[in-house]
């Protein structure tokens, strides 16, 4: 068992960035910015997208596609719709901050034939 977790050690954290699986694991939880890019698959303009600290409640909006957040590592961030966006729901799953990430908006139709059957 030792011998396992010293071959982890040494493959996870010898070549770990800052926000690799050994921060991930020993992570002190630190503040940074994390720069978001959206990967957009709606047909809803990117604007109207923002993404949430579900901790502090803090928000930054994107501009050209990017969102710039004070939190911390491992914080949990979500991709919401703006709260000027009226009669539509989307929320994307929660994520762990960190420096750099890629949040993907993905609207489109699910499959509820199964359902609407019975």
């Amino acid at each position: 068992m030792r011998l396992l977790i010293l071959i982890s050690i040494t493959l996870f954290g010898t070549t770990a960035k800052s926000e690799g699986m050994f921060s991930w694991l020993f992570g002190s939880g630190k503040e940074i910015i994390a720069e978001v890019n959206l990967v957009n698959k709606c047909q809803l303009d990117s604007k109207y997208f923002v993404v949430r600290d579900l901790e502090t409640g803090k928000s930054a909006m994107f501009i050209n596609g990017i969102a710039k957040l004070p939190t911390k590592t491992k914080s949990s961030i979500q991709l919401q719709l703006s709260p000027s966006v009226k009669h539509v729901t989307f929320s994307g799953n929660a994520a762990a901050a960190k420096k750099k990430m890629k949040l993907v908006a993905d609207c489109s139709n699910r499959n509820l034939g199964d359902i609407s059957k019975n």
